[in-house]
């Protein structure tokens, strides 16, 4: 699967020229918070290509079924460059 993301219009494109702005790259705080960001947006685009299993849940108006990820994804990353990448995508898979 290949997403590139500046080819499709999505708030990825305002963080994307944040990080690619060489006056916005001095600020170290904003540019780790955009990569997070990234890491977000491509662990959801990522989660659409997932085995999903439908589990029934208990709401207050009575069972509904709800699809949760099949397994767990595996996540590795390169050390330091890729540790804000990184993060954003536990953010959206807690338990992996």
């Amino acid at each position: 699967m290949l997403t590139i993301l500046n080819q499709q219009p999505s708030v990825a494109n305002h963080f994307l020229r944040e990080l690619r702005d060489v006056q916005l790259q001095q600020d170290r705080e904003r540019f780790r918070l955009n990569v997070s960001r990234l890491g977000e947006l491509m662990a959801y685009e990522i989660s659409k290509k997932l085995e999903y299993q439908s589990k029934p849940v208990q709401t207050p108006l009575g069972i509904s079924s709800v699809d949760l990820v099949a397994q767990e994804p595996v996540l590795v990353t390169v050390m330091r460059a890729g540790l804000a990448y990184f993060q954003g995508f536990q953010n959206y898979f807690k338990n992996a």
